[in-house]
């Protein structure tokens, strides 16, 4: 039951909202210094413009994984679209906050799954026409070993918006400092197949997980592995997907800074078996 304008002003006030604005009722927004995330986000516009070329369907029938979901904003674009949607996180903080986005919007096809992403799996959590890895795979550290987890519940459209690690030390120093440090560039094994990519610091082991600065940081490993680009794409082709597409549509006009100062791609992998 949605909760009156006074309470609901309450809640959001003792949250801490770092991702989403989303408005929960007349006016009443959860970062209203920011965009609307529903009818602005460039990545997010992007996807449902593919989904509408590859799918004769409409989203209402699509079952939608969202992992690392955050706050829960993309996980109610799928909603209120009429999808199945799952949305995966591991802090009780954004947990809290996306259960309030789903009382306050009714969403009753929308569920939230505490959890971290690294226990997703078909067997855990069954099997998605859609999967969305926005902004977590540069988190982790395997990667490649995750990915191949994801797609195995995945039998539609994967979709991967991750940072990738500069291959030479030019495109290293180019990159913008605010991302933090990467180390070297290391070959990894994953799932018999190798891997480049550069270790990136998470976060010291003294440090509190639960704690509100850490809400932008990987969960339960202290450092995670950036693939380069080269072997994002080669991970996520040898993990079943026939077609491999990096969408430039949400990003042309700002394509130097996201190649070059960024590190950053939106992906989307096809199954063209599981489209309807």
């Amino acid at each position: 039951m949605p909760l009156s304008e006074p309470e609901l002003r309450r809640r959001i006030s003792e949250q801490k909202w770092t991702a989403h604005n989303l408005e929960l009722a007349p006016g009443v927004w959860t970062l209203p210094d920011r965009p609307d995330l529903l009818s602005s986000d460039l990545s997010l516009r992007s996807i449902f413009q593919l989904l509408s070329l590859l799918y004769r369907d409409p989203v209402a029938r699509l079952r939608v994984a969202d992992l690392g979901c955050l706050e829960g904003g993309f996980s109610i674009a799928f909603a209120r679209l009429g999808a199945e949607v799952v949305g995966v996180e591991v802090r009780p903080q954004n947990i809290e906050k996306c259960l309030l986005v789903k009382e306050q919007l009714g969403a009753e096809r929308l569920h939230f799954v505490q959890a971290d992403v690294k226990s997703f799996s078909r067997d855990s959590f069954g099997a998605f026409d859609v999967t969305l890895a926005l902004g977590i795979l540069y988190h982790l550290d395997d990667p490649a070993g995750w990915l191949q987890q994801v797609a195995e519940a995945t039998r539609g459209v994967l979709f991967v918006d991750s940072h990738y690690a500069p291959r030479d030390e030019h495109e290293l120093a180019a990159l913008n400092p605010k991302l933090g440090t990467l180390g070297p560039v290391e070959r990894r094994c994953s799932s018999g197949w190798e891997y480049e990519g550069r270790w990136f610091p998470e976060f010291s082991t003294e440090v509190e997980r639960e704690s509100d600065g850490m809400l932008w940081a990987s969960y339960s490993n202290p450092r995670s592995f950036w693939l380069t680009k080269q072997s994002l794409l080669s991970a996520i082709q040898r993990c079943g997907f026939a077609s491999v597409l990096e969408v430039h549509d949400q990003g042309s006009s700002r394509y130097d800074f996201l190649s070059r100062t960024y590190s950053r791609c939106l992906i989307a992998a096809v199954k063209p078996a599981g489209l309807r």
